[in-house]
């Protein structure tokens, strides 16, 4: 269901969601609970033949937000890391294809999110990717850490997890990690005419196809969210705190 922070519409086969949390789109409990809600609607909507996953704004998404998450105290950051798990397995498992309409920044959590799409469309700006969790001292929740193997080259993966390197949009489709760019203005446009197109996959042949590619990764993703996730206790630290403050204080 849409709520105040997520976004829905509906054109024939196809779903947008869009997230609207200004001003960047950054990830708090009740959002990335929201994601992982409207990802397992979709799922168990028959009349649905694809996804576009998109952000309002200059960001897709900013990850999480820093102003919050470093201190949460152990019940909330338990409560994250479960509905992070979740938002990250609904989307990346999702049986209809998933259309990432990237329209702006997706740094950490938020690159993470389109990676989980299953084609990535960037709009044509100079915009930013990375995967900054090193930078502030944030491990990676089960969910993610896979996606990105998965989903990136070895050395790219290497590049942007240990080093927290920021890359433009162009450096984002030369490395892989987005699948095409196009005029902003369009991107939309593009991503709708991508998802009629793949919305005529046969469905339920689709959606086993998708988990015979993942299924060894989705495996452990849902082993996670059963509760076998080793940061259940303790994720963050006093180290983490530090960072994030030095970051929001510009002193990254």
């Amino acid at each position: 269901m849409a709520s105040d922070m997520v976004a829905l519409s509906r054109n024939g086969p196809v779903v947008t969601v869009t997230l609207q949390r200004p001003p960047a789109n950054a990830m708090n409990i009740e959002l990335t609970e929201q994601i992982a809600e409207i990802f397992d609607g979709v799922a168990n909507d028959p009349g649905t033949g694809a996804v576009i996953f998109t952000g309002q704004g200059k960001s897709f998404c900013a990850g999480l937000d820093l102003k919050d998450v470093p201190f949460f105290g152990d019940s909330d950051q338990r409560r994250l890391l479960n509905a992070l798990n979740r938002a990250f397995c609904s989307v990346y498992g999702c049986p209809v294809p998933v259309i990432g309409a990237v329209n702006g920044h997706a740094i950490a959590g938020g690159l993470l999110l389109a990676l989980a799409c299953d084609w990535r469309i960037g709009a044509d700006w100079s915009f930013l990717t990375g995967l900054t969790e090193v930078l502030v001292g944030i491990p990676y929740p089960v969910a993610a850490i896979e996606i990105a193997r998965q989903e990136l080259s070895p050395r790219v993966a290497r590049d942007l997890i240990l080093f927290g390197q920021n890359i433009t949009a162009r450096s984002a489709l030369e490395c892989g990690v987005l699948d095409e760019l196009v005029p902003t203005e369009e991107l939309m446009d593009f991503a709708m005419a991508k998802a009629l197109q793949v919305s005529k996959l046969p469905q339920i042949g689709f959606g086993k196809v998708k988990r015979q590619l993942r299924s060894g990764n989705l495996a452990m993703i849902g082993a996670a969210i059963a509760g076998n996730e080793p940061l259940l206790n303790g994720w963050l630290s006093k180290e983490t705190i530090e960072a994030a403050t030095s970051v929001l204080k510009g002193g990254k």
